[in-house]
């Protein structure tokens, strides 16, 4: 979603350089010298490989760095490497390394993991005592396990080289797949601009004067390519720019949307004071605006190469008719613009459609429509608790079938901020600068005034731990009408200008932290920072602070582990190494501090190796209750309750996947800076709580906080309480997130019937004191609050099935929740029978996909007693 944009863009490339390699081919070397030393001592800084993802039955290419850090001497040995799918080695090697004192080398050698398609692998390499991990993606389509990132500059001089270090660096430390190439297009409603003769310029002038360069775009996309990365371009499914009228006259105001408040056009300006930025939204339902839209799709992949397109929208801005006054169903419309899209894109075959569902408005009817490739959603104020995404995300693949992937877009931190501040007012003034506190908002004591004349400054004195790039990040206000221009210098050398754009208000009292931003690099200690007037700056401003624009390092672990526990993938990583901090994406007002950093290459190496375990149309949610998982002398919730250890439950087709994401000391919001770094807990007595049908084989933890996330197996016992059929074993270590997956078969029960009383059991107690029960009892004394019956099944087939629910109730009409994989599908009336002798049945439809399902009977609130026999699983 393009919300409101007054920050121009800074741009800051890294790049690799390449070092000594020692090539190995075809996956081992069979006989390597052993390791020695020659006095130096080696670490691994890094290891990556060579492409996003592999085609089944190839090998992959991985380099591992080394470096010798005690220039003692050089360093010579094995380079050992393991690669592993869920703990269980599939390939092993070395290859050897020669690494000069005080200096680097970098090994490479090929692997050729088993060709099964859509699975993740585990690259663990060692040299001396030192470990590192990379991760091996084999996928024969990007959309199975997407891994988004993004680029939002393409500037006039873009070599092939230089687009190559980008894309590389993506694909390196965080395996991305799919590159978003933000705002690259000419206009909305006319994304690339030809010449008369239907040639492309050498360039265009994007919506915010950005200059494009249509050769760098093509260099990006080859770039993207060559690393086996699809490129996806933004595209707006509704949106018309300011002068449409001249510049694509095809277009007609008649197609458009107004508000059905007030008949006015719905009309959405970027940047405020500037007419020109203004976004007229048509009606996607309008054929001939999708005639017109869905042309310029397919122009995009035409005339650029480009592999499908991305479409975004505004979200919910309330009811909207057309120029006619009909009301417009606006998410059904957007659905049909998608479909529209696909089918014209399916001329050429394997072109990729996405959508945003903006806070999920429009995502049901997206999904149940399966026309979107993947599921993509910006998440805003209707899901700002772990647990509403989850939630969220459950519904969503209920809604498709289980048949795309979901992709989140979230934007930590936004408008929060963990960095330090540092007052106007505390810092030193130059020229006519003053103190002043005569407007409401301000932080500390007050802010900077009379802030305007050449040769007025402030200088900050500030103070960095460590070296890496920092953002400076200006409060001020600016009620003049025009804006305003200050010189930055850190150090006594210039860094360059920052633009503070005025209040469309034209209110001194409001604050605003949208000027430009610039990114020094700075090394640890005290530097100073001047904001000053030059020769040719303009406007006057208040200034109230400065701050050094950080990540909360815990918020972001938290907020990607919950992300990644609930299925889906997350758009955060970008251009220059850049993380996402606001939905404009050029906003580069906070950084990555480096432990943050460090720990999101482990991150994106974890989720890329367990992709099986996480993601995929066998990944099904449990519940959201606490019955399944009870850690000794440890608060615990299922729905991700502040101050407790989530324990988010999954099952796949072999697999009981057990998330346990440590929210101690925390609430459940997932979005503000400033959390308490979670205590640590160790040796955790877990007990899970599976059924009487499920066989455990082996249990194993892993973790992208521990061992690169190798993963590590635990003994276990399993035993029977009261509450039911348990698996016990002991987590060593919970930092933020670990993931216990626990191998298993599963037996299903003659007749599919699966007897309550064996079921996971919660505040209900089992009897037989009533006859004609099946099984070796029933659930009975099913009335108190907050009690149920969990029951594990397993469909053979995809399609329409019944749950027969068999029972006995002697009192009034009862009533439960029925709720399958975590959502809610029914809550069904248990009619009285007048006695507890008689038994009855209960048929509650529901479609599921073939493998296993959790299926809960929930009381919700007076509900009325029942005794539970037996829940049979039958075809629809």
């Amino acid at each position: 979603m393009q919300r409101r944009i007054r920050r121009s863009r800074t741009r800051i490339h890294r790049r690799t350089a390449a070092v000594l390699t020692a090539a190995l081919i075809g996956g081992f070397l069979a006989a390597a010298p052993a390791a020695h030393a020659a006095g130096g001592t080696v670490n691994l800084t890094d290891a990556y490989v060579d492409k996003a993802r592999y085609a089944p039955g190839t090998s992959a290419t991985v380099s591992a760095v080394l470096k010798e850090t005690t220039g003692a001497g050089s360093w010579s040995g094995n380079v050992t490497y393991t690669m592993t799918h869920h703990g269980a080695t599939v390939a092993t090697g070395s290859v050897p390394a020669n690494v000069p004192s005080s200096g680097t080398s970098t090994v490479t050698f090929n692997v050729t993991p088993p060709a099964t398609d859509f699975s993740g692998y585990l690259v663990q390499i060692s040299a001396g005592s030192s470990t590192a991990a990379t991760a091996v993606d084999v996928s024969s389509n990007w959309t199975h396990f997407p891994r988004p990132g993004y680029l939002t500059s393409y500037p006039t001089g873009t070599t092939q080289a230089a687009a190559d270090a980008d894309v590389a660096t993506l694909v390196r430390r965080y395996h991305i797949n799919n590159l978003q190439f933000y705002d690259w297009m000419w206009r909305h409603e006319n994304p690339v601009k030809h010449n008369t003769d239907g040639s492309l310029p050498a360039t265009w002038n994007s919506w915010n004067g950005d200059v494009i360069s249509t050769d760098a775009v093509k260099k990006y996309i080859t770039a993207a390519h060559n690393k086996s990365v699809s490129a996806m371009p933004y595209s707006m499914s509704y949106a018309a720019l300011a002068g449409y009228g001249t510049e694509s006259p095809g277009v007609s105001s008649a197609w458009g949307l107004n508000y059905a408040s007030n008949g006015s056009p719905w009309a959405f300006q970027m940047h405020n004071g500037y007419p020109d930025t203004t976004l007229y939204q048509m009606n996607p339902a309008n054929t001939s605006w999708q005639n017109w839209i869905t042309d310029k799709y397919a122009d995009q992949v035409n005339s650029m190469g480009f592999d499908g397109t991305h479409l975004d929208q505004l979200g919910n801005w309330g009811a909207m008719t057309d120029t006619s006054g009909n009301p417009v169903d606006l998410q059904a419309g957007l659905s049909s613009l998608v479909t529209a899209t696909k089918s014209k894109l399916s001329t050429t075959p394997g072109k990729i459609v996405g959508f945003n569902a903006v806070d999920g408005f429009g995502g049901p009817d997206v999904a149940a429509a399966k026309q979107s490739d993947y599921l993509y959603s910006e998440l805003w104020e209707n899901h700002e608790t772990y647990n509403s995404v989850k939630t969220y995300l459950d519904s969503q693949q209920q809604a498709s079938g289980f048949t795309k992937p979901s992709v989140i877009a979230a934007y930590p931190n936004y408008r929060d901020d963990a960095g330090p501040l540092y007052e106007a007012e505390s810092a030193t003034f130059g020229g006519g600068v003053a103190f002043d506190n005569d407007h409401p908002g301000y932080t500390g004591t007050g802010f900077a005034d009379n802030f305007g004349q050449t040769g007025d400054s402030l200088t900050f004195t500030i103070t960095v731990p460590e070296t890496r790039r920092y953002s400076l990040v200006w409060r001020y206000a600016n009620a003049t009408g025009a804006d305003a221009s200050r010189t930055v210098t850190l150090d006594g050398s210039t860094l360059g200008k920052v633009t503070m754009p005025f209040d469309p208000g034209h209110s001194w009292n409001n604050w605003h932290f949208d000027s430009d931003i610039v990114t020094p690099v700075l090394s640890p200690g005290t530097h100073t920072v001047t904001v000053s007037v030059g020769a040719t700056d303009t406007g006057y401003i208040n200034l109230d602070s400065l701050v050094l624009g950080t990540f909360d390092t815990t918020s972001v672990q938290l907020q990607n582990a919950s992300i990644a526990a609930s299925g889906a993938t997350h758009i955060e990583m970008g251009q220059g190494d850049s993380m996402l901090a606001a939905p404009y994406f050029p906003d580069h007002a906070k950084q990555m501090p480096n432990a943050l950093h460090a720990w999101m290459k482990d991150y994106y190496d974890f989720i890329t190796a367990y992709e099986n375990l996480l993601y995929g149309p066998d990944v099904h949610s449990v519940d959201s209750g606490s019955q399944f998982v009870k850690i000794t002398g440890v608060t615990t919730s299922g729905d991700a309750s502040g101050g407790t250890v989530w324990a988010n439950v999954k099952k796949t087709a072999n697999n009981d996947v057990i998330h346990l994401i440590n929210l101690l000391g925390n609430d459940g919001d997932w979005r503000p800076a400033g959390k308490s770094t979670p205590p640590v807990q160790s040796n955790l007595p877990v007990k899970y709580y599976l059924g009487p049908d499920e066989n455990p084989t082996a249990v194993r933890v892993a973790s992208p906080d521990t061992a690169h996330g190798v993963s590590t197996s635990l003994a276990y016992t399993v035993g029977t309480d009261a509450a039911g059929r348990y698996i016990s074993f002991t987590v060593p270590s919970l930092v933020n997130w670990d993931m216990v997956y626990i191998d298993r078969g599963f037996s299903t029960p003659a007749g599919n019937r699966y007897e309550a009383e064996s079921a996971v059991l919660t505040n209900v107690g089992t009897n037989t004191d009533h006859p004609g029960y099946t099984g070796t009892g029933f659930a009975d004394n099913f009335h108190l609050a907050n009690s149920g019956v969990s029951f594990t099944v397993k469909a053979a087939t995809a399609g329409n099935h019944n749950l027969t629910l068999r029972y006995a109730n002697g009192g009034s009409d009862a009533t439960r929740i029925i709720s399958v994989d975590g959502n809610q599908i029914a809550t069904p009336t248990f009619p009285g029978q007048g006695t507890w002798d008689t038994w009855t049945t209960l048929n509650v439809p529901v479609t599921l996909t073939a493998g296993l399902h959790t299926v809960v009977v929930w009381t919700n609130g007076n509900a009325g007693a029942i005794n539970l026999d037996n829940l049979t699983l039958g075809s629809g």
